[in-house]
């Protein structure tokens, strides 16, 4: 057996055990505090590289194919570990987090984003040596927002300057599933973020050599004139991400029609354009050398238009941004080139593993990217049906058909990844591929491409028209109500079964029968799990300093407040509850209850109503509100939460407890916070009162008004955050809750939970979770067990990146 293959599969293998660890072992710590990082690493991959020069790559005997899985499995270990020690040794310490510093930085790469604003990636790089700064180690990398980005338009990548900066540390709110954003800072080695508190001082510029930097200039100046020269084109955002892979300006909308229709991606670099081109690149080099017999005795045409291709695609893919698709075509390249110099003695697998190796060496942490699993999976699919044991796709001049083979065993095996990673299936997605592809391929990317090389607006605008005249069939294809199919989480022994399904499908008519296949895939449409009647579930989604929760009964879904929106871009609809409800299989909610309208509870509240109209939207705003007027068009029936009475769902009693506030009321009993719904949930073992953001005079009156026996509740969402202004003594006194629920973000700037307040639910015995420690949770409330079970994105979701949240681990 080749011991490539042997060997890429160990390294995998151990990437993926290395990658579910909760914590970082202790060893790995020391050895890179004694070895340091990069001696260490290039030391291994030298013996490997000598190793496998020496045994020309094949393996005979049981006892050599054991000793190169145990050389790839250690060496993924070893890489992996001494780089992740790196990495947390970089990280902001929680105890510096918003701490001010000034210091000097290197800007490493610029990106767009609206209302002329960039993030920048800057590098800590002090100039005096012996002033040691404890907060941010040399070379910590860091992520910066700047508003006004025309200000320092020439500051390039590789300059110095110095500025005071406030640096935060890489915490961010954690769900209980979906998108990791501390694995992504991670992985791409951002140690925090930074806040310019001062304006920036450009040094000197040192002389530098480095190609990477250059490219990285080219790159932003190819960025600057497609910014520019389409600055009113609605197509601008797509052109700069076809060319230089930054995807900072497309919409949000755009994104989910591009999910949609299955064409996300051809929108950044696709490792189809980066081959095509390097192969034309490559035949146009093989016609310019045949021209020269001298050349072509020194080196044969084939190969020196395959090396120019392969230059050419490196090229490309760092203008690109490198990113995994950029690599993993790059790779392959390279291992076809490798091919060709052995004189076509290698199979199409083993060109496989050798891309597959090099981007796993390249990059340890580009196996938990999405695009590596897309990317290989369907590289590995295509191969299989080619090149495998059956030949599905058969070797002849049949175009079209191979076309649509390929196209379909592309679907069938990227059926349960799309499943797993985006809670849908696009079902128009062969069709749309089928006139995006070669429309963007031979069109759209070509003129995009030559005119960000040659800095032609003509040809820019060409390339956005083209890509303008496609989006009316991608708009027409997104409206189609069958376009897409929700697919909700499914547990593991049902998507193993998937995969089988898919693999049976993929084989050739005959061997097993089909409609094999299609039943096992069709697992996926199991419903998920409810609760049982009499049964409650409470899911507190960690949207920051906001409120959005859900409450399941084994036939309703109740969400309770949508989380706050800070612009398009983070608004708690689109990032967390819609996320939440499709992997959890529903369309829509039979009640939103949005307790009153204060920017960190009613932020997604718009989205979340014209994406998922409820049946009955509740609220206390008055009927004229423009939520209320946008649910009447949504045909959601509205209605005064204060004036609902009590309902039943499913063996669960929900009884508002409604406020009666005359307009001649305290002014302050009449503000928004004061006015929030306040809802008991409860079943024969346990309650839930949710209060909203009500303070000390609503706590009073609700009192006086419904007595300590209607408020009294088991576990209770602690009043507005845990300000201060709330959760007063009587009204603690007449709730009794055994549990307090907080959710506030994590160092927020308004101090909530206040100190005092934490203080006064300790000396009564409560246990409080606060989702700024903890993450999402999940409270299941069962009517026959007095203890509600207890699950959190801390601890079910806890790895060696999420470090700095054991350090300010709470209840």
């Amino acid at each position: 057996m080749p011991s490539l293959p042997l060997f890429t599969a160990a390294y995998l293998l151990s990437l993926l055990l290395f990658h579910n660890q909760a914590t970082l072992p202790w060893v790995w710590k020391v050895g890179y505090g004694t070895l340091g990082e990069n001696n260490v690493v290039l030391f291994a991959w030298a013996a490997v590289f000598l190793l496998l020069g020496i045994r020309g790559g094949v393996s005979r005997q049981v006892t050599e194919k054991l000793g190169w899985f145990i050389l790839g499995f250690v060496m993924a270990q070893l890489c992996t570990g001494i780089q992740a020690a790196a990495h947390q040794q970089a990280q902001v310490p929680l105890a510096c987090n918003k701490q001010t510093i000034q210091s000097e930085f290197r800007l490493l790469e610029k990106a767009f984003r609206d209302n002329n604003a960039q993030t920048w990636l800057i590098e800590h790089t002090p100039r005096d040596h012996d002033v040691v700064i404890e907060c941010l180690v040399t070379g910590a990398r860091l992520q910066t927002f700047v508003e006004n980005a025309s200000a320092y338009r020439e500051l390039l990548p590789g300059e110095y300057f110095r500025s005071t900066v406030r640096i935060k540390s890489p915490k961010a709110p954690l769900q209980l599933e979906g998108f990791d954003v501390h694995r992504h800072w991670f992985a791409n080695r951002i140690a925090g973020t930074a806040q310019f508190k001062s304006k920036l001082e450009q040094l000197p510029e040192q002389t530098t050599l480095n190609p990477l930097v250059w490219m990285e200039r080219a790159r932003l100046q190819i960025a600057s004139t497609i910014v520019t020269a389409l600055q009113s084109h609605p197509e601008q955002a797509l052109v700069l991400a076809m060319v230089v892979g930054d995807q900072g300006l497309i919409s949000p909308e755009d994104r989910e029609m591009f999910s949609a229709t299955g064409i996300a991606h051809l929108v950044a670099i696709s490792g189809l354009h980066i081959t095509l081109f390097a192969m034309l690149a490559g035949k146009l080099f093989n016609a310019l050398w045949r021209r020269s017999a001298r050349l072509c005795l020194r080196l044969p045409a084939p190969l020196a238009g395959s090396a120019f291709g392969l230059l050419f695609a490196v090229l490309y893919g760092l203008i690109a941004g490198w990113g995994v698709p950029a690599q993993r075509t790059v790779f392959m390249l390279f291992a076809l080139f490798v091919g060709q110099i052995r004189g076509g003695m290698q199979s199409s697998w083993d060109t496989f593993f050798l891309a597959l190796f090099l981007t796993l060496a390249f990059d340890n942490w580009a196996v938990l990217d999405a695009g590596f699993i897309l990317s290989f999976g369907a590289v590995a699919v295509l191969i299989f049906v080619t090149q495998g044991h059956y030949l599905f796709i058969k070797p002849k001049q049949e175009l079209i058909a191979n076309a649509v083979k390929a196209q379909y065993t592309v679907t069938i095996g990227l059926i349960l990844p799309c499943a797993m990673l985006f809670n849908q299936q696009s079902l128009i997605s062969p069709l749309a591929n089928a006139l995006s592809i070669p429309w963007m391929s031979f069109v759209s990317t070509p003129l995009a491409l030559l005119g960000g090389l040659v800095q032609q607006p003509v040809l820019l605008w060409l390339a956005a028209n083209s890509l303008a005249l496609q989006r009316k069939w991608l708009v027409y294809f997104n409206e189609l109500n069958w376009a897409t199919l929700p697919v909700h989480n499914q547990p593991g022994w049902i998507n193993a079964l998937v995969a089988l399904g898919c693999l049976v499908l993929i084989l050739p008519a005959g061997l097993i029968p089909r409609w094999t296949g299609i039943a096992l895939i069709a697992l996926l449409l199991i419903p998920p799990p409810r609760p049982a009647q009499h049964d409650f579930w409470m899911t507190l989604m960690d949207v920051g300093q906001g409120t959005a929760i859900s409450i399941q009964t084994q036939n309703h879904l109740l969400i309770y407040d949508a989380g706050p929106a800070f612009n398009a871009r983070s608004d708690s609809a689109r990032r967390v509850v819609l996320p939440w409800m499709a992997a959890h299989g529903y369309e829509r909610a039979d009640m939103f209850m949005l307790s009153h309208d204060d920017a960190d509870h009613s932020g997604g509240a718009p989205l979340l109503i014209q994406k998922a109209p409820p049946i009955q939207f509740t609220a206390s705003i008055d009927k004229q509100h423009s939520l209320n007027l946008l649910a009447h068009m949504q045909k959601s029936s509205t209605s005064q939460c204060h004036a609902l009475k009590p309902w039943i769902w499913d063996g669960v009693e929900f009884t508002p407890v409604g406020m009666d506030t005359p307009v001649h009321s305290h002014p302050k009993l009449l503000a928004k916070n004061n006015q929030s719904c306040v809802l008991k949930i409860s079943n024969a073992k346990h309650s839930v009162l949710l209060t909203g953001d009500i303070e000390a005079i609503s706590e009073m009156t609700l009192l006086a008004q419904h007595g300590a026996n209607a408020l009294k509740s088991r576990v209770l969402l602690v009043p507005h955050h845990g300000s201060k202004t709330s959760s007063t003594a009587p009204f603690l006194q007449a709730v009794r809750p055994e549990f307090a629920l907080i959710q506030s973000g994590w160092e927020n700037q308004f101090g909530h939970p206040h100190k005092v307040v934490i203080e006064r639910y300790e000396a009564l015995g409560v246990q409080w979770f606060n989702t700024a420690q903890n993450g999402a949770m999940k409270w299941r409330f069962n009517h026959l067990n007095l203890q509600p079970e207890v699950d959190n994105a801390h601890q079910l979701r806890r790895r060696y990146w999420h470090m700095h949240e054991s350090g300010a681990k709470g209840r």
